[in-house]
């Protein structure tokens, strides 16, 4: 089949918790156990989508790594076609490249719960060693619900989330027209019952088509303006972010501020993630 101009892009923001075979920290972590097996099946599920959009109809998949360090997928093991985003900082992290020209459909690839879901494997909000909770407008927020809300905010929906059961449940209740692939089942925040890596990357790729032929259009939008309330771990965290324009310390471990955008939302909590590392 013949590719489109390659104007036409689909975008993915892949993370790593939600991967088939994933269940413990310990594969998260470049160093550790199963971390090199564990990218390797990440990046297979991320090229099994990404083969499925350049085999029909789009012309390029821009792919953002938004998993720990960033640079977790094996470049040379994705399809020609694609461009790989990898690395920190940038501004609008794990959608860095939604809001290139001619892209019209993003994907979530190997995601995960919110930190007070309640329900899912290795349940965090964007970085838990340094936030316990991310609210807006004084309801939790899930990585996924966010980063949805941008993509609404832009202009460009969500057709495809991928991961466990629980993240799959969520994303039905506020994106009811994109497609889910589920490739593991919750027992505990470090236990699931997992397909096998290989299946699971045949999984995504089937999904990954349906969604692309179906391409729902409904975006998620959330009311403006925003309330950010951050519960960090660490009261020390709070205090520092009180400091910064715009934010007010709100509790011992918590601070908020207001924003009129879901861009300049994410971009702030891209900072708080990433700031306080310096690495």
């Amino acid at each position: 089949m013949s590719r489109a101009p390659p104007r036409r892009r689909l975008f993915i923001s892949a993370d790593m918790e939600g991967i088939a075979g994933v269940a413990s920290v310990s594969q998260l972590l470049p160093g550790q156990f199963e971390y090199e097996t564990a990218r390797s099946w990440m990046t297979a599920e991320v090229a099994a989508a990404a083969r499925a959009a350049l085999d029909n109809g789009y012309g390029e998949v821009i792919i953002a790594d938004g998993h720990g360090n960033a640079q977790n997928l094996l470049p040379d093991r994705l399809p020609a076609g694609t461009r790989l985003i990898r690395s920190w900082p940038r501004p609008l992290g794990q959608m860095e490249g939604a809001d290139w020209p001619g892209v019209d459909a993003c994907m979530f690839i190997g995601f995960h719960s919110g930190a007070r879901s309640g329900a899912g494997t290795l349940a965090h909000t964007f970085h838990g060693g340094l936030f316990n909770d991310v609210r807006v407008n004084g309801e939790s927020c899930s990585e996924a619900r966010l980063l949805a809300a941008f993509a609404g905010e832009i202009g460009v929906p969500v057709i495809l989330v991928t991961g466990d059961d629980a993240i799959c449940r969520e994303v039905s209740g506020y994106l009811p027209d994109a497609d889910t692939c589920a490739v593991k089942q919750f027992i505990a925040w470090r236990s699931v019952a997992t397909v096998t890596p290989s299946e699971g990357a045949a999984m995504v790729g089937e999904a990954a088509l349906r969604a692309i032929t179906r391409a729902p259009r409904t975006l998620l939008r959330l009311p403006a303006p925003y309330r950010l309330e951050i519960e960090f771990v660490h009261p020390v965290t709070a205090e520092l972010a009180g400091l910064l324009p715009g934010f007010a310390q709100t509790g011992q471990n918590t601070a908020a501020a207001e924003f009129a955008t879901m861009r300049e939302l994410l971009v702030m909590t891209g900072f708080l993630s990433n700031y306080p590392k310096g690495d």
